[in-house]
């Protein structure tokens, strides 16, 4: 882990963030506390609107002016429980009204096992979508990241390819969209906003030859690549990305990093600007570096606030943070046992909505204050539109405003072939 000289020290203090890990569940955690209703029920839809075949590992994204996106994986043939012939999907809602629907990927060469799979998504504030997925269409067994760019009507207006050498491996991605876009070459500071061009970054894990994975990004205005940079340490392992972009392009980046190659995982945390310099050096989310910290998800806000949540052992925990970097709050444990799958959210006001899946069959979520604490925000509870059957794969898309959207898979009549359930009007508030 090439994040500072401390690391050891840190290494050292198990029993003190033990301690401090068992005050947050005490003191700010919230469990063990009473579910209560939220402000108001989720409205819930079928995300899919062809209940035929298997969909799987849905994303979402969401902007202030009530967009709402979702993709996910969609296998509609003979053997709809595997990933072989899956193709990406995408939806738009707005204000919860279905804009568009439509399948992104392209297929693949006939007679292989080719793949569309871990598909991501982003949204601006004028309902233009950016979706990234890892794309094997010829069945090789190597994945590269397509990326398209759709208008608030469906109509493509880009495609690209967010790593540009097709070398190695590159699976996993994540792509966040700068709300307000970037303005054209030329304009002025007051260019009119439906002249601005979609600006978004991609990150993904990479991996060249028998060389461990590393993260990898880059950040686009439409389809020109502005640039693209090896972020994590180059050492050890480092995979499993997610990033946040904030207005003006400065992206956030963390990742399960262990550079040392001691087997333990950290959640990786860095941040560039839009011209690729770094104005946070590597170091790590998590101020408990015991155990194993894993599957990190990170959120912003416009003015760069961010709020990462990850996998502890047998725990799920989140941190917020300033617009510098500087850490709010310390490790805030919410939900302990068989929890897997964290994700988050963050409005403008930095309070956040953590959601997750309790051993692998019920789908929960829970709001805090940017202070970690919970009283006033959504209270915890299981979130899904049914309990029968197995739900998972929680994740929250939250506004600027507090807005809150979620999406789930749900396999309430035990047949392993997921739908997309999609639920809107709650709040990161309860007054």
């Amino acid at each position: 882990m090439k994040i500072n000289k401390n690391k050891i020290n840190r290494r050292g203090t198990k029993a003190a963030g033990l301690v401090g890990l068992t005050l947050a569940f005490g003191l700010v955690g919230g469990i063990g506390l009473p579910a209560t209703p939220a402000r108001a029920a989720a409205t819930w839809t079928t995300g899919n609107s062809t209940a035929s075949g298997d969909q799987d590992n849905v994303a979402i994204a969401s902007s202030r002016t009530g967009y709402t996106a979702i993709v996910w994986e969609d296998d509609r043939d003979s053997t709809p429980t595997d990933s072989v012939g899956s193709d990406v999907w995408v939806r738009l809602f707005h204000n919860g009204e279905p804009k568009f629907e439509k399948k992104v990927s392209a297929g693949g060469t006939a007679g292989k096992k080719w793949r569309h799979i871990q598909p991501d998504v982003g949204v601006d504030d004028l309902g233009r979508v950016v979706v990234v997925w890892a794309d094997d269409p010829d069945g090789n067994g190597y994945y590269n990241i397509p990326i398209r760019i759709f208008d608030s009507a469906g109509k493509l207006l880009h495609s690209a390819r967010a790593n540009e050498s097709s070398d190695g491996q590159q699976t996993k991605p994540s792509v966040a969209v700068d709300p307000d876009g970037s303005p054209p070459p030329g304009a002025g500071e007051e260019s009119d906003p439906y002249n601005l061009e979609v600006s978004y970054a991609v990150a993904w894990e990479d991996r060249q030859g028998e060389a461990k994975p590393r993260i990898a990004m880059s950040r686009f205005v439409n389809a020109t690549r502005r640039f693209e940079k090896v972020v994590s340490p180059t050492a050890g392992t480092n995979r499993n990305p997610d990033l946040a972009i904030t207005a003006g392009a400065t992206t956030t980046l963390v990742w399960e990093e262990d550079a040392d190659a001691n087997g333990t995982y950290n959640i990786g945390l860095t941040r560039l600007d839009k011209s690729a310099n770094v104005v946070l050096k590597r170091t790590v989310a998590n101020a408990d570096v015991a155990g194993q910290q894993l599957a990190p998800a990170v959120a912003a806000t416009f003015d760069g606030a961010f709020a990462v949540t990850w996998q502890g052992d047998k725990h799920i925990a989140w941190r917020g943070f300033t617009s510098t970097g500087k850490a709010v709050t310390g490790d805030v444990a919410v939900q302990t046992g068989e929890v897997t799958q964290p994700s988050i959210g963050i409005d403008g006001q930095s309070n956040v909505v953590v959601t997750w899946t309790t051993a692998g069959v019920d789908t929960f979520a829970q709001g805090f204050a940017a202070d970690g604490t919970s009283t006033g925000r959504l209270p915890r509870q299981q979130l899904s539109s049914n309990t029968e059957g197995r739900q998972e794969g929680l994740v929250p898309a939250v506004n600027a405003n507090g807005e809150v959207a979620v999406a789930l898979t749900d396999d309430a009549d035990g047949n392993s072939q997921d739908q997309i359930h999609l639920g809107f009007g709650l709040s990161t508030t309860t007054w």
